[in-house]
């Protein structure tokens, strides 16, 4: 099993000066770019705080070398990319910006990281300001550069991400074949900026965002327009996908909801993935109702998880006794591999 693992969730720690330095044309040379800040803060939180962290996460030197250390370590056979402050893109408000940023962001994902070990898998940032610049950037990134797919922010973005307005990006996707994946981990707009502490805007501002973006995927038609469409939610655990089918399924049934499956099936097409937490209750009853197919191990390195700490989140899901054998295996690489088709 373990040469079999793949990691569909981990981080790049982002070096802005140099990604700067990939950014093109009018940017390069008349734009005003502040290295220190070129995007828009997460939340109000990621400010000076009290909160205790494992030594050795978000360690801003990780970068490709330690990548490879952290996979030959756990056993890894490779991790998919996501960025850190690029989990707040879809709250840049001018959409030149965002064009120049997301292929400036590929291009250096690509040099850095893809081009040094092909276990390291790339997925892009595509900016959804300016729907036509986010499939050509996709195209470009996937056939180009060899990137697995495109992350979807999580917050930020109008309209909604399911919308008509974004359906040519998911119209690309499907005839690429590649992965989409909504990541949480930005937390403005839903309300959470009123809390006045960092955990419990945590707590609910990783799931909430998901279960809204599914929730809006399915209700407006976008899984029934573009069936073989994959799409992944990522890091915000599982136990919202009980309370979605099951609110659904009562708007199916009382409020005149129309759509082309049951809720339920959706979740169990094998077109729609989620992260999971090892060590996280609510799994072995997520798998209870839609299968195991959808899950995948995310290791969320070098956030959470350390070089010292790495095997811990592969162990808690080895160890549970409430998950059988073949459920771990998918859990920790079959799953991913479909998804991201690695």
């Amino acid at each position: 099993m373990a040469n079999k693992r793949v990691d569909c969730d981990g981080h790049v720690m982002e070096v802005t000066n140099e990604l700067i330095s990939f950014v093109g044309e009018p940017f390069k040379t008349t734009g005003h770019m502040n290295p220190r800040r070129v995007l828009p803060s997460l939340d109000r939180f990621h400010t000076p705080r009290l909160e205790e962290r494992k030594p050795g996460t978000f360690d801003p030197s990780v970068g490709p070398e330690k990548w490879l250390q952290f996979l030959d370590k756990t056993g890894l056979e490779s991790s998919v990319l996501f960025p850190t402050e690029g989990l707040a893109f879809g709250q840049v408000a001018f959409p030149p910006w965002a064009i120049a940023y997301a292929r400036a962001y590929n291009d250096w994902l690509h040099a850095k990281y893809l081009k040094f070990n092909s276990r390291l898998k790339g997925m892009a940032l595509i900016p959804l300001q300016d729907v036509p610049a986010a499939v050509t950037e996709l195209r470009r990134a996937v056939k180009e550069l060899g990137m697995v797919g495109a992350m979807l922010p999580s917050n930020g973005l109008n309209p909604h991400l399911s919308a008509q307005h974004f359906w040519p990006v998911y119209e690309e996707a499907a005839k690429l074949d590649c992965a989409l994946a909504v990541h949480g981990g930005c937390y403005g707009d839903r309300g959470f900026n009123s809390y006045t502490v960092f955990p419990a805007t945590r707590a609910l501002g990783m799931p909430v965002p998901l279960a809204i973006a599914a929730t809006g995927m399915i209700g407006d038609g976008v899984l029934d327009t573009f069936p073989t469409l994959r799409v992944g939610f990522l890091e915000g655990g599982t136990s919202w996908i009980p309370m979605v089918i099951d609110r659904l399924e009562r708007e199916l049934e009382y409020g005149g909801l129309r759509i082309k499956r049951k809720p339920v099936d959706y979740f169990k097409s094998g077109k729609l993935f989620c992260s999971c937490e090892g060590n996280e209750k609510a799994l072995a009853y997520a798998i209870e109702r839609i299968g195991a197919e959808p899950f995948m191990f995310a290791s969320d390195f070098p956030h959470e998880i350390s070089l010292d700490n790495c095997m811990e989140e592969i162990d808690e899901i080895i160890q549970r006794d409430d998950l059988c054998e073949e459920h771990k295996t998918a859990i920790l690489g079959d799953n991913a591999r479909r998804f991201y088709k690695i």
